[in-house]
């Protein structure tokens, strides 16, 4: 599903991001990225969805070779990738309805089957009673619900969720990661959480890929993980 050999990648800046990344991970596997902040963790999540091209070594996702795929062709290999973020990043003047169904007028999917989908999401992240509110109108974990159910609402292979649970509160956080294995469970979907809360990480046992520096320090299939320097 993803692999990841012998792969560098330097800034033009001159900032040494990753050295020498070897990793696979299989699909239907759920998996942190943890690390602190300037351990590579951005820059694993831009070579994966083909923001990045790597200096040395080759990505692979899906099969693709993503370092070579031609510009013109990065928009269509994303659909193979859905991306959560911190910040919501959900159109204000649109609702909640609108802003799942965008993801999917933008790839100029069928009305009728866009309908469709919009609906199967809401119902499967709880929304269902949602669907005519706007964003302001909503709490801080409806809004990172929204937009998980917007990013799989084209049923992507791998859903790459960059700090889901940063803005919320421990309980909504729980709630949120028991969606995501929601999606994991019932689609099949590689699901890859890059995260620095070592509180979620080690409450929610996943595989626990570990960076620092731009190396992998640790990959635990067990799960959990503690900082050598606590």
């Amino acid at each position: 599903m993803i692999e990841c050999t012998h792969v560098y990648k330097r800034y033009k800046t001159g900032v040494n991001a990753l050295y020498d990344i070897n990793l696979r991970i299989d699909q239907g596997e759920f998996v942190y990225i943890i690390g602190p902040t300037g351990s590579g963790k951005s820059t694993m999540i831009k070579l994966l969805d083909g923001e990045e091209v790597p200096t040395k070594g080759t990505v692979k996702v899906v099969g693709i070779d993503v370092g070579k795929l031609r510009h013109s062709k990065v928009p269509i290999y994303r659909r193979n990738i859905g991306v959560v973020f911190q910040e919501f990043r959900l159109i204000e003047t649109k609702t909640v309805f609108e802003n799942i169904a965008y993801a999917l007028e933008v790839i100029n999917m069928n009305k009728d089957v866009i309908r469709r989908r919009v609906r199967a999401v809401m119902n499967l992240v709880g929304l269902d009673d949602k669907g005519n509110a706007f964003p302001h109108q909503l709490s801080g974990g409806q809004q990172q619900r929204v937009a998980i159910a917007r990013a799989i609402a084209n049923r992507p292979k791998v859903l790459i969720a960059d700090e889901p649970t940063g803005n919320l509160d421990p309980a909504m956080s729980d709630e949120i990661i028991g969606l995501l294995e929601k999606i994991n469970s019932a689609y099949g979907t590689t699901i890859i959480m890059v995260t620095h809360d070592q509180n979620v990480v080690n409450k929610h046992l996943k595989r626990t890929i570990a960076l620092e520096h731009g190396q992998i320090i640790s990959d635990s299939k067990e799960g959990g993980y503690v900082r050598r320097d606590q």
